[in-house]
């Protein structure tokens, strides 16, 4: 069974000539925890150096721009890794990897840590992870266009806060009869899908503060 960190497997489908260390380090750099190849000693003293799996050679598939954050982004509601297969010598797979660098730089920790969660919401398209490292912290997923407001539901207790990933903006929310709803503040992003991150309430958060 792949560990369920890694949302993204870069599957390197061509080996002769490349700079292993060069490979391991971008596929690092995008966010990826893993890379695979039909040649894995090759790549393995750089993946010990980055501190990635190296795998044998996956299934994979091509992306191309315009689609492969569409399909990081499905992956992961699935509980499943995109496995993109990876040409290095191929411009088209070397712009797909660029749009997924600049989407991971954003919203990397939610895709990577992120499992499938109770909650639920009311919008076309729009799902939920929940961190698998900390439980209190849940990630929507929302594609533009946004609505004006969103519900969310499967919450027992009121959040201690509701922000938009990128820029940390606040959103507004109400929480009645354990249904949030949040409303979207209008931020500037070129990201089709975007993420809201909602800390939700913890035990530490009802301890008494102490007086010396």
């Amino acid at each position: 069974m792949l560990n369920p960190d890694f949302a993204i497997i870069v599957n390197i489908t061509a080996t002769e000539g490349v700079d292993p260390d060069a490979l391991v380090r971008r596929a690092r750099d995008i966010g990826a925890r893993a890379i695979a190849s039909q040649q894995p000693d090759l790549f393995q003293a750089a993946c010990e150096k980055y501190t990635i799996a190296n795998l044998p050679s996956q299934n994979g598939r091509d992306y191309p721009v315009g689609q492969v954050v569409d399909a990081l982004v499905a992956a992961r509601q699935a509980g499943q890794p995109l496995v993109i297969n990876f040409d290095p010598d191929s411009p088209e797979d070397q712009e797909a990897l660029e749009e997924l660098n600049l989407w991971m730089h954003k919203y990397g920790h939610a895709a990577n840590d992120g499992a499938p969660s109770k909650l639920t919401a009311n919008a076309d398209g729009a799902f939920l992870l929940t961190n698998r490292h900390a439980s209190y912290q849940d990630y929507l997923f929302v594609k533009k266009p946004f609505t004006d407001e969103i519900e969310v539901a499967g919450l027992d207790q009121e959040p201690n806060r509701v922000e938009w990933i990128d820029g940390r903006v606040d959103c507004p929310y109400t929480f009645e009869k354990k249904i949030l709803k949040i409303t979207l503040p209008i931020v500037e992003s070129p990201f089709t899908w975007q993420v809201i991150r909602i800390q939700e309430h913890r035990p530490e958060d009802d301890i008494a503060e102490t007086e010396f």
